[in-house]
């Protein structure tokens, strides 16, 4: 890799590695020693160690004595517990969002929906893994409440992490289709209905995450 620029070496070296632990171009378990990540940004210890930490604060590494620091592992329970409260963190956006009746969420929803399936009838996956993001994103930022979105994002990297596991993997249109169910609720009115769906949305990405690991 060619030198970063030095006056956001910190920054750049956290964006590159995180980018790389979500798209397992460095595997869970992988074990990233300081000589290593010198050699590959030609910095020193101190932007490394910087970017170590707030990956530590992702809870995407983890640091161990006498060990160094290792990309996340995930057991089942780990798994399950993850999809559990990420799921119930998008249905209570999603009640808040509705309950603000703001007329653009459903719009927005609706667009999203819309590009989506466009990307996939290009077999454009990456660009649909973005729109399939910004649907769940959609509900906080409608939501308004800014508690609720802190404690989703601080779920966002594993849960995004465990999603590049398996949504390349034939589900993308399995995983669209319900996509689209729960906006079709929303336009009929069906709140719970729509949070039900919402639900059952995770068990299914809860199992596909499961098989994936």
């Amino acid at each position: 890799m060619s030198l970063i620029n030095k006056q956001t070496l910190s920054e750049q070296i956290y964006q590159v590695l995180r980018q790389d632990i979500l798209t397992q171009k460095i595997n869970c378990g992988e074990k990233l020693t300081l000589k290593v990540l010198k050699e590959r940004f030609r910095v020193s210890q101190t932007p490394i160690r910087e970017a170590l930490t707030r990956l530590v604060d992702d809870h995407l590494v983890v640091y161990f004595s006498n060990v160094g620091v290792t990309v996340v592992t995930f057991t089942a329970e780990d798994v399950e517990e993850i999809y559990q409260f990420s799921g119930e963190l998008d249905c209570v956006a999603l009640r808040y969002s509705h309950e603000n009746n703001n007329p653009e969420l459903l719009k927005e929803l609706k667009a999203i929906c819309l590009d989506a399936e466009k990307c996939l009838a290009k077999r454009n996956f990456d660009k649909w893994k973005q729109y399939s993001d910004q649907f769940h994103l959609a509900f906080f930022k409608y939501a308004d409440n800014r508690w609720l979105e802190r404690a989703a994002n601080k779920m966002r990297a594993q849960l995004t992490l465990l999603s590049n596991l398996y949504q390349y993997n034939g589900n993308v249109e399995k995983i669209h289709q319900d996509h689209q169910g729960i906006c079709d609720l929303l336009e009929k009115g069906e709140v719970e209905g729509a949070i039900e769906a919402m639900r059952q949305h995770y068990q299914r990405d809860l199992a596909y995450a499961l098989a994936a690991i």
